[in-house]
């Protein structure tokens, strides 16, 4: 299983947006270039974190801004923005599974409590970091 690069690709629109906004118009344009995408990729995602309450999108080629502060953003609030889960669970057991089958009996009752407990860390550690930290680490590469 690989979570998809919408989330890593939202995480790079937001530090460009907090990082460049006073020297650059921060549009879909721009950011494709930086992410090496095709624009249209990066207003589908420019959306999903538009709905999340994450950036403002101007009209026309106004570029974005932040809505929040990035103190107040979690690399779990882009994940969920990004990433939509659905029914909420970021791993899905199989279903149908023969019941007659030692293991498909049992199945769903093994993994359930565990699955659960790896995406309750993940979450976890993504609530942790804010886009303020990563913004610091960048700051400090580039002075």
């Amino acid at each position: 299983m690989q979570i998809g690069t919408k989330f890593t690709v939202a995480i790079h629109i937001l530090l460009l947006s907090e990082l460049l906004n006073e020297t650059h118009k921060i549009t879909s344009d721009f950011i494709a270039s930086s992410v090496n995408t095709n624009p249209v990729v990066i207003r589908k995602i420019m959306g999903q974190l538009r709905s999340a309450g994450l950036i403002e999108i101007a009209a026309g080629t106004g570029g974005i801004r932040l809505l929040k502060t990035p103190r107040e953003i979690s690399l779990l609030d882009v994940f969920r923005a990004a990433e939509p889960l659905g029914d909420g669970t970021l791993f899905k057991i199989h279903s149908g599974a023969a019941q007659a089958c030692l293991v498909g009996a049992n199945i769903e009752r093994l993994l359930d409590r565990r699955l659960a407990t790896a995406q309750a860390a993940m979450e976890a550690c993504l609530a942790k970091t804010k886009l303020a930290e990563l913004i610091s680490e960048l700051d400090s590469k580039s002075g």
